[in-house]
C-alpha cells in the first residue's frame, strides 16, 4: 500500500502539472490572439487522459485465493494525437500500479498512423483497436481481441476491447465499401487463465485457479478479416469473412498443452429502424478447421451463431435494449459420443438473453445502468448493475457490482460464481 500511495501522489502531481501547463498554453494563445490576430496558429498536437483509482472486493470467498481482491489499481491513461495535412499520428497508453499482481503494469493501447490513398481508401497502420458487428456485449463476427479479465474485474467497459498490431484498409465505392484488417501475428483474447479468477477445468472436472493454470503456446499465424458493408435506404448491411484462430485457447494438442485452434468465420448482419426503436440481426458460421468431422474431443466443434436485438427509449431518459443469442453446435452426437465427460459438455443449442436498462437523471450527470445476461439452457446468469456520477468535466465517480449465478459449476457464467464482487472507481480527467 505504501507503493500505491507514493505512485498516487506522483501521478496526481503529474496530472496537476499537465492541467496547469494546458491552462498556461491556452492563456498564452489568448494573449497572442489579442496581440496579433495574423500570428494565431493552431497546434497540430492534442492530448487527453485521466487518472483513476479503482478497488473491488469479492462478495463471498473463493477458497483458491488468499486475497479476495480482484481489482486494486491506480491507473494513468494518456492519449496523444498529431494532425498533419497528409496523415494523423495516434498514441495512447496506460500505466497502472496493480495491487493484485503486485507490480507496475503497462499497456500500449494505440501507436499508429492513418492516412488516405487515391482519395477513396483510408489506411491505419500500427497498434489499434477495431470493432465490428451489431451486438451489445455479444460478438459473432467481431474477430478482434477482447479483455475478459478487465470485463469481469469491474474496469471501464472500454477496456473490454484489446489492441492488436495490424494493417487496416477501408475503401469506399458506389456499390459497397470494403474493410480489410490484416494482423501479421494473431492476437488472442486476454482470457481467464486462473490468476485472478478461478475457472472450471473440463479435464479435472473441478474448479482450478490461484495461479496461471492455462498457459497456451502463442499463435504465430496471420489473421485476415474482411467486411463488405453499405447503407441502403437507412438499412445497414454487412458481410463478413475471417481466417485465423479461436481467440481463447479452446484446443488441446497431443502434448496436452492448450492452443488456439484454427478457424474460419462467415457471416452477415442487418441493422435498421423499426417503429420507435432499432433492431439488428446477425448470423455467423464458425468453421473449426482442426476438427471438420467433430470427433476430436480436444477441439471445439463448428457452430452456427445467431443474434437478434432491439433497443428503444421506453420513457424520457430511460433506454432499454434486448437481445437473444443462440449457438448451435454441429455434429453434436459425435461430440457426445467421443467426449471424455459428456455430462459437462456445452448444450447443443445454447441460448443467452440480455437486457440493458440505462436511466439518466440530474441533468444527465447521474447514470443508472443494469445489464443482465441470462442463459435458460445453462440456468446461469451475469448481472452488471452500476451507477456513475459526473460531478463536472474532470471528476467522475462509479460504483457497481459483478454478480454471477449458476446451478452448475461447468457452465460459462456458473463457473465464476465465486468471482462475484463489488467495485468502485474514482476518475480525474484532464
Amino acid at each position: 500500500m505504501k507503493t500505491l500511495r507514493l505512485i498516487c501522489c506522483l501521478m496526481w502531481t503529474v496530472s496537476a502539472w499537465g492541467q496547469a501547463s494546458l491552462e498556461q498554453t491556452v492563456t498564452e494563445q489568448e494573449a497572442d490572439e489579442w496581440g496579433d490576430d495574423w500570428a494565431t496558429e493552431t497546434s497540430p498536437w492534442s492530448h487527453s487522459g485521466f487518472m483513476e483509482l479503482a478497488w473491488g472486493e469479492r462478495s463471498g470467498d473463493d477458497v483458491l485465493f488468499d486475497d479476495q481482491t480482484p481489482l486494486g489499481e491506480l491507473r494513468w491513461h494518456q492519449a496523444l494525437e498529431y494532425t498533419h495535412d497528409k496523415f494523423d499520428f495516434n498514441w495512447s497508453h496506460d500505466f497502472w500500479m496493480d495491487e493484485v499482481a503486485g507490480q507496475l503494469m503497462f499497456d500500449l493501447r494505440a501507436l499508429n498512423i492513418d492516412f488516405s490513398l487515391f482519395g477513396q481508401t483510408d489506411v491505419v497502420l500500427g497498434r489499434q483497436i477495431t470493432t465490428w458487428g451489431t451486438g451489445d456485449l455479444l460478438f459473432i463476427n467481431d474477430p478482434f481481441p477482447k479483455d475478459w479479465v478487465s470485463f469481469f474485474s469491474g474496469r471501464d467497459d472500454n477496456y473490454l476491447k484489446s489492441p492488436a498490431d495490424a494493417l487496416r484498409l477501408t475503401s469506399y465505392f458506389n456499390a459497397f465499401n470494403v474493410d480489410l484488417v490484416i494482423t501479421p501475428e494473431a492476437e488472442p483474447d486476454r482470457f481467464i487463465n486462473g490468476e485472478r479468477f478461478s475457472l472450471f477445468s473440463p479435464f479435472e472436472q473441478r474448479q482450478v485457479g490461484g495461479f496461471e493454470v492455462v498457459n497456451p503456446r502463442h499463435p504465430r499465424q496471420t489473421e485476415y478479416a474482411l467486411r463488405l458493408f453499405r447503407n441502403f435506404k437507412g438499412h445497414q448491411l454487412a458481410l463478413y469473412a475471417y481466417h485465423g484462430i479461436e481467440k481463447s485457447p479452446n484446443g488441446v494438442d497431443n502434448t496436452l498443452q492448450p492452443y488456439f485452434a484454427a478457424k474460419n468465420v462467415w457471416g452477415a448482419s442487418l441493422q435498421s429502424a423499426i417503429g420507435q426503436g432499432l433492431y439488428h440481426v446477425e448470423l455467423g458460421y464458425h468453421d473449426a478447421l482442426d476438427d471438420k468431422s467433430g470427433i476430436n474431443p480436444m477441439v471445439a466443434n463448428a457452430q452456427w451463431r445467431l443474434l437478434l436485438g432491439y433497443e428503444r427509449e421506453l420513457i424520457k431518459k430511460l433506454n432499454w435494449g434486448w437481445q437473444y443469442y443462440v449457438e448451435h453446435t454441429e455434429h453434436y452426437e459425435r461430440l457426445i459420443q467421443h467426449a471424455f465427460y459428456p455430462q459437462t459438455e456445452i448444450a447443443e443449442n445454447r441460448q443467452v438473453m440480455t437486457n440493458r436498462f440505462t436511466y439518466l437523471t440530474m441533468q444527465d450527470k447521474l447514470t443508472w445502468s443494469l445489464f443482465v445476461f441470462y442463459s435458460p439452457t445453462d440456468d446461469d446468469s451475469y448481472w452488471r448493475p452500476s451507477v456513475n456520477y459526473r460531478h463536472n468535466d474532470q471528476w467522475q465517480f462509479t460504483a457497481g457490482a459483478q454478480i454471477f449465478t449458476g446451478q452448475k459449476s461447468h457452465t460459462f457464467f456458473g463457473q465464476f460464481e465465486d468471482a462475484s464482487a463489488l467495485y468502485t472507481r474514482i476518475r480525474f480527467q484532464f
